[in-house]
């Protein structure tokens, strides 16, 4: 075989290899963006549950308005996470085992910040008292907790000052599992009052098939209450999940 056939031959098998390496690169650039994605689509598993509407419902529009803000939260920052229902006891206690990356809506209590991290509020609730439309009571504040007795489902926080005498067991509400068992309570005397959102009463009223007069609002707020997406802080990557959603947050007009 003549130098020159050799050299060919040799460049030939040089160009080739390196054509093979450069597919070999190719392929695993490609393999490593596809478990990147598979592991960053697991992280965006979110868990919310039903009977909150008009903020958290599975059959409400968009899944209700908390669910709809945090999608176009996380969609500015080009995620599109997965949100299932469930129970909302069993959602909490696999979000904090780490099944979920998060889980909302979420209000403030001290049992719930010793194990989660908070975002910034999804939406800020003034809440109300509620109660027959006789019962003067409604009108008198928390002073009528005094002299009636709060109705508040299972799992609910009240307003901070109403949620105070809660934690410090100085008043004892009933607490069914659904606002609408609330409603009918008062509505059969084992209850005498209510503490909601105008909006949250009022989709309780017509999942009981009951008139939007039914009851009574008192006159002044009670204070206010905000919902929030929380992940637990024993997870590796809940501190940056919270910053990054916040950060898309802040995008969104003011609700």
């Amino acid at each position: 075989m003549s130098k020159i056939a050799k050299s060919s031959g040799n460049l030939r098998v040089a160009l080739f290899l390196e054509r093979f390496a450069g597919l070999i690169r190719r392929c695993t650039a490609l393999l490593i963006v596809a478990l990147a994605g598979q592991v960053w689509a697991a992280e965006l598993a979110l868990v919310s549950g039903n009977g909150y509407a008009p903020y958290a419902e599975e059959s409400a529009p968009g899944g209700g308005t908390a669910t709809q803000r945090v999608r176009e939260a996380f969609k500015q920052i080009g995620m599109a996470p997965r949100i299932d229902w469930l129970p909302w006891a069993r959602g909490y206690r696999l979000t904090l085992a780490g099944e979920y990356a998060a889980t909302f809506p979420y209000t403030r209590t001290p049992e719930r910040e010793r194990d989660f991290l908070y975002s910034d509020p999804i939406h800020r609730l003034p809440h109300f008292l509620f109660g027959r439309p006789d019962d003067s009571r409604v009108d008198e504040g928390v002073d009528a907790l005094w002299r009636g007795t709060l109705c508040l489902p299972h799992a609910w926080a009240g307003p901070p000052q109403i949620e105070a005498l809660i934690q410090g067991k100085r008043i004892a509400p009933e607490r069914p599992e659904r606002l609408s068992a609330c409603i009918r309570m008062v509505l059969l005397g084992r209850a005498d009052l209510v503490v909601a959102t105008p909006e949250l009463l009022s989709a309780a009223l017509r999942e009981a098939q009951l008139a939007p007069d039914t009851l009574r609002r008192g006159k002044g707020t009670l204070g206010e209450l905000s919902l929030h997406l929380i992940a637990p802080r024993n997870q590796p990557g809940a501190e940056a999940l919270i910053r990054r959603f916040n950060q898309a947050l802040a995008k969104l007009p003011p609700q």
